[in-house]
């Protein structure tokens, strides 16, 4: 059916169609998994140029160029492969060596993929539950872990965060395996105007049991939002936007001195970068924040995401700043936060629980 040499110079045209039809263009460094049903956050996919192949280590998936266009486009038979690999890359196939019909021009790419649906079903009412959690005897630890950090209880309720012993009970997919641990702070990622959450990430608290496994626990199976991705669609003047959502609190904690509360989203780590400007590609110029600030970790893989951002932004015409390093040499603003909290923090009382309820705590900062 099709001339070998077409087959032969197809297979070596990987770079080709990475390019063509996932714009992946830099193949010296690993890359996040173009198939579909893995959320690959910390990218795992490589191109190995003596076999003309990608694989991933994190999904154990890949292939030639034949394969790779079968999972990544649901193409199952072989003959279907080559041809949609030929119409990505522009190639004309040569059949029994006739010459072809010139082929129609492709429609042109958008620059950006459409994002994927992201997020399961509303688990508000479990967060609203496990936020309760932080103020019982159950979730001491878990309010203690997030003192330690810096955040206060106007924080916390700011945030709607939480404690849970159960993971379950805030979503079903979540499969962590920890033992030993005091339990996990729930970090839903809330709608808008604080109504909904349809997904949740969890900070594992230690206890006295041994190391911790994983510091961070996302949900098995479910495509992740950023966190406080809204922002980027309800035209704000300004958005900071950084990797993590604890680093999104502390540095809102480090700016809130100046008496007015500031915007903060996070990705949720790099990988978020690609999602940001898929996002911000398809909402309406005025919905679009009218300053981005990009406030990524001072590390190699928050640089390269850094210029990637900034690249990505000014392809779509959102203006937007980088802020400097972190003083001290910090690698993060939670870093940068810590870092100013001396021996401990200083925290004082601002009122109490209805009831009997709990003292309610707010940080006195230190003067200079």
């Amino acid at each position: 059916m099709f001339d070998q040499r077409d087959i032969d110079n197809l297979r070596g045209m990987m770079p080709e169609w990475l390019d063509a039809r996932l714009g992946i263009r830099d193949l010296r460094r690993s890359f996040s998994c173009p198939f579909p049903d893995h959320d690959d956050r910390d990218p795992s996919c490589h191109f190995y140029r003596d076999s003309n192949s990608i694989y991933c280590h994190g999904c154990r998936r890949g292939g030639d160029v034949f394969a790779a266009k079968g999972l990544v486009d649901g193409i199952e038979g072989f003959p279907e492969q080559v041809r949609g690999v030929a119409d990505d890359v522009g190639y004309r196939l040569s059949g029994s060596g006739k010459p072809t019909k010139p082929r129609p021009k492709r429609k042109k790419r958008p620059p950006f993929a459409e994002p994927r649906q992201a997020g399961g079903d509303d688990c508000s009412e479990a967060c609203g539950l496990a936020f309760a959690k932080l103020y019982s005897p159950e979730g001491v630890e878990g309010r203690r872990f997030l003192f330690r950090r810096g955040l206060d209880d106007r924080h916390l309720a700011r945030w709607g965060l939480g404690f849970t012993a159960e993971p379950g009970e805030i979503m079903p997919s979540f499969r962590t395996s920890e033992r030993g641990i005091a339990g996990f702070v729930t970090i839903p990622f809330w709608n808008a105007d604080f109504t909904e959450a349809r997904y949740c990430m969890l900070r594992t608290v230690p206890g006295d049991g041994g190391a911790v496994r994983n510091k961070e626990w996302r949900p098995a199976g479910i495509a992740s939002p950023l966190w406080n991705e809204w922002m980027l669609t309800a035209s704000l003047d300004v958005v900071f936007v950084t990797e993590g959502p604890i680093d999104a609190m502390a540095l809102a904690k480090l700016t809130e001195r100046g008496g007015s509360r500031k915007n903060f989203m996070a990705l949720g780590g790099v990988a978020g970068a690609k999602r940001l400007a898929q996002v911000l590609y398809r909402a309406k110029p005025k919905e679009r924040p009218g300053l981005l600030v990009i406030c990524m970790d001072q590390d190699e893989a928050g640089r390269r995401t850094r210029d990637a951002m900034s690249a990505d932004l000014c392809k779509i015409g959102v203006a937007h700043i980088c802020v400097p390093a972190y003083p001290g040499g910090a690698k993060d603003a939670d870093e940068w936060l810590m870092a100013g909290k001396g021996a401990e923090w200083d925290f004082c009382e601002v009122g109490q629980g209805s009831g009997d309820g709990p003292r309610l705590f707010g940080t006195r900062w230190r003067d200079g």
